[in-house]
């Protein structure tokens, strides 16, 4: 190192001493994916004046926003209007970006006024799938496995927001089912801890109502 460069190191440390050590300790940002289902050819369930594919999609970007405002994550969506999205394009987005956390939501109608709000992740034989301890990266890895990496993760997560949603503080918004482990399409070949979120309303804009609800299940996400 000649002189030049030395004496710049030096001054680094003398004077921005305040970013040290503190800032080498900060946390990186977490990479939520959140995958609004329905694309610009699937148009999904009918609402009531919408369709599933434009709920979801707002739903999604309010839950982006109000998830970056308060964890320290960075939220990145699997689509915007007028995409069209090929099958296992959003897995392979999901992995190649290192995702931490996998979102996929859904909406259905319902005559019901109180939300439904129905949890699911992937299991295609609960004997098996369930006695995994993550898997072999080197390794090739089956499409219909990938979700045995980060299984154990997954069931925790949604333990977590299974207890969060299930508190007095919701009980009057909304109405819990699950977790349910399923063969669900949505969450085929994703690496990351993936849950999708199923939600039955009665008026279109009524996915609103869940928001903070659903921020507030993933505060786990934050301390993880």
């Amino acid at each position: 190192m000649n002189l030049k460069a030395f004496f710049a190191f030096l001054s680094f440390f003398l004077f921005f001493p305040q970013i040290s050590p503190h800032f080498w300790q900060q946390k990186p940002k977490k990479l939520v994916m959140i995958n609004p289902d329905g694309d610009v050819k699937k148009v999904g369930r009918k609402l009531v004046e919408m369709y599933e594919r434009g709920v979801t999609l707002q739903f999604a970007e309010q839950l982006q926003k109000a998830l970056q405002a308060k964890y320290n994550c960075s939220v990145v969506l699997t689509r915007s209007t007028g995409e069209v999205v090929l099958p296992l394009q959003n897995a392979s987005f999901s992995n190649r970006s290192s995702a931490d956390f996998y979102l996929s939501l859904h909406v259905y109608r319902q005559e019901e006024p109180k939300p439904k709000l129905h949890l699911y992740h992937l299991v295609f034989n609960p004997m098996v799938d369930l006695a995994q301890n993550g898997i072999n990266l080197l390794a090739f890895i089956p499409l219909y496995q990938a979700h045995f990496k980060n299984i154990k993760q997954t069931l925790s997560y949604a333990k977590n927001i299974k207890n969060v949603l299930n508190d007095d503080v919701y009980k009057n918004k909304l109405d819990f089912y699950g977790p349910f482990g399923i063969p669900f399409k949505p969450l085929v070949g994703i690496l990351a801890p993936a849950v999708a979120i199923e939600v039955g309303i009665c008026q279109d804009n009524y996915w609103k109502h869940l928001v903070d609800p659903i921020v507030e299940a993933l505060k786990y996400l934050d301390e993880a």
